[in-house]
């Protein structure tokens, strides 16, 4: 390497640690982990005992009130940076979120606090959160004319450690909104961890925790034994139902 290259190359490295030093910002490329292609989701509040949503949570961290949601995840196709199919492909997964508060900071986040991956490959996931459980799941339409679509759903989760959860649900379908959606989704597991979602989602609000109109026709949650049966119980409170058609998104690490 000759000297007018060596100083040259001097200089730089001298004017980025500078820039650094002087607290520049520095440009960090997103890297992305997967996309999922398409996927159909149903979604519920419940309210739990405010004990139950505090025991999912780590130190430092606080409930926001006694909520828990739970997407039930039906993925038709989700693929790899590379283009390939993600583990198998498709999976069936369940979400477990709470809100809570940092004590510290004050900031308010959703946190992931378990799940459940029907596909072994995708436990304990990118959150360190997920467990082993089978994930069952029956699904009916009956469409009656041109806009009447009634949907019945029944989703089965049996967990390793022997806690089971159930729920039947039927609804009549709306017309869904569709919507483009960036979010950073937090881990339970290290909080300070969370990944970015872009994509766009068809969303149709059953049932609003604010009222107005309500197409849930039946529903009913129920678990017993291990975690799910400590957390949600049978006596847990459904507050808003809503259903997405069509989910698509990519992934990304910051």
């Amino acid at each position: 390497m000759g000297r007018p290259l060596r100083r040259m190359l001097g200089l730089v490295v001298a004017a980025a640690i500078t820039a650094s030093v002087a607290g520049a910002p520095v440009a960090v490329a997103e890297k992305q982990t997967e996309t999922i292609v398409s996927e159909q989701r149903t979604s519920i509040s419940l309210r739990i005992t405010l004990e139950a949503a505090q025991s999912l949570l780590p130190a430092g961290w606080t409930a926001t009130g006694p909520n828990l949601s739970l997407s039930f995840m039906d993925r038709k196709l989700a693929l790899g940076p590379d283009g390939k199919p993600l583990f198998s492909g498709v999976n069936r997964v369940l979400v477990m979120s709470v809100s809570a508060k940092n004590a510290q900071t004050g900031e308010t986040k959703g946190l992931i606090v378990g799940g459940y991956s029907a596909d072994p490959a995708g436990v304990p996931g990118a959150y360190n959160v997920y467990s082993n459980g089978s994930i069952d799941l029956s699904r009916s339409e009956r469409i009656e004319g041109v806009s009447v679509n009634v949907v019945t759903e029944q989703w089965t989760v049996k967990a390793a450690d022997g806690g089971t959860l159930s729920v039947n649900l039927s609804f009549t379908r709306g017309v869904p909104t569709l919507a483009p959606f960036e979010l950073k989704i937090h881990s339970g597991a290290d909080p300070s961890f969370y990944r970015i979602y872009r994509g766009e989602q068809a969303t149709d609000v059953l049932r609003s925790p604010n009222g107005g109109a309500d197409r849930v026709q039946s529903i009913m949650v129920k678990a017993s034994g291990g975690m799910l049966g400590r957390v949600i119980g049978d006596n847990a409170q459904v507050i808003s139902v809503s259903n997405s058609p069509y989910y698509s998104r990519k992934t990304f690490l910051p």
